[in-house]
């Protein structure tokens, strides 16, 4: 599941509501803020950070996380390479059995 985020925005509670359903169900997630290119750099890395740190106060760890722009492209190759990687290990468990 990809989980879209306004990169533009601090930390919104039905984000991490969600979120923390998905986690709690065991639903398998990664984070995609998008938007990257409607904000500074400064507010981009302040508002992952901030959502990252929000989600470290409950969770040991953190799901992939992938920062894209559709207008600018940024993130799909990353995103591209991470749904193949994906598929490839569900290939290779489907194949042992």
């Amino acid at each position: 599941t990809f989980v879209l985020v306004d990169a533009r925005l601090e930390p919104q509670n039905n984000d991490l509501g969600f979120v923390e359903w998905l986690g709690e169900n065991q639903v398998p997630f990664c984070i995609v803020f998008t938007k990257a290119d409607k904000v500074t750099k400064t507010e981009l890395e302040h508002n992952v950070e901030a959502f990252k740190a929000k989600l470290l106060e409950e969770w040991e760890e953190l799901p992939p996380v992938f920062i894209t722009s559709a207008e600018k492209k940024t993130g799909r190759d990353e995103v591209l390479d991470y749904i193949e990687q994906q598929n490839a290990e569900i290939a290779n468990l489907m194949n042992r059995t």
